[in-house]
């Protein structure tokens, strides 16, 4: 091959490369230049990403933080700020096993109660309805008790208590949904057990003056269910009879 046949080649390369691939190259560019960047700069970055909401971006840039300086100061914040990131994405389940990750790898950190609080408000955020399965109800219940008995005297205490009382009301509610049910299908006794499970586990509930009621008229029905009725109870009374 001529020199001059090469030149022509190399010329045709870069057109290409001009015409149909600059995005690729600038892409390029900036991919090389954002690695490149120290871990303060790119966190810097990343939380920026954070506050325009560009949670994707965000992931990304702290993901490079912490693969390319893994023992830097920034490292840590980008642990964090990665979970961060998949809550306000929505991605709760992401996003508490990045809090649970941040827990197990730095348990006497001070950041350890945010990310238990950020973990109780995920499963908060996932609960239900009053007449569905209360699963993420009672896991956020848990992970805000466990807050409370781990750091007691922690900033996010007050907060934590908010959404318990939401949770515990939301229980309730659950429990006294059921127990109407079984009391609409005429399953007294189920009706009654409920009710008396609810206002033994929640006494502050505002409905319990009408689940004891309840629980009374359940017991009448009941009773009267079990009476004998008729001429033919009474005439059976009396052959039974001892004389």
């Amino acid at each position: 091959m001529t020199r001059k046949a090469v030149i022509q080649g190399l010329l045709a390369l870069v057109l290409v490369f001009a015409f149909s691939g600059c995005s690729t190259i600038k892409g390029w560019i900036d991919k090389s230049s954002k690695v490149d960047k120290p871990p303060e700069v790119l966190a810097q970055e990343g939380i920026k990403d954070l506050k325009k909401k560009n949670y994707d971006d965000a992931i990304e840039t702290f993901g490079r933080v912490k693969d390319r300086y893994p023992y830097s100061d920034q490292a840590l914040l980008a642990q964090l700020k990665v979970a961060d990131a998949y809550f306000f994405k929505k991605k709760y389940e992401e996003a508490v096993q990045a809090y649970r990750e941040f827990e197990k790898l730095h348990p006497t950190n001070k950041a350890v109660a945010y990310c238990i609080y950020r973990e109780g408000q995920c499963f908060y955020r996932q609960r239900s309805t009053i007449d569905r399965d209360q699963t993420y109800t009672q896991k956020a219940i848990a992970e805000f008790k466990r807050l409370k008995q781990k750091f007691p005297t922690s900033e996010y205490i007050t907060k934590a208590d908010f959404y318990l009382t939401r949770c515990r009301k939301d229980l309730a509610e659950h429990e006294f949904y059921v127990a109407e049910f079984y009391y609409r299908t005429k399953r007294y006794q189920a009706a009654i057990d409920r009710y008396q499970a609810l206002m033994q586990d929640y006494p502050e509930f505002p409905k319990n003056a009408e689940a004891k009621g309840r629980i009374q008229e359940c017991q009448e029905l009941l009773a009267a269910k079990d009476q004998p009725k008729g001429i033919l109870s009474k005439v059976t009374s009396i052959f039974d009879a001892k004389w």
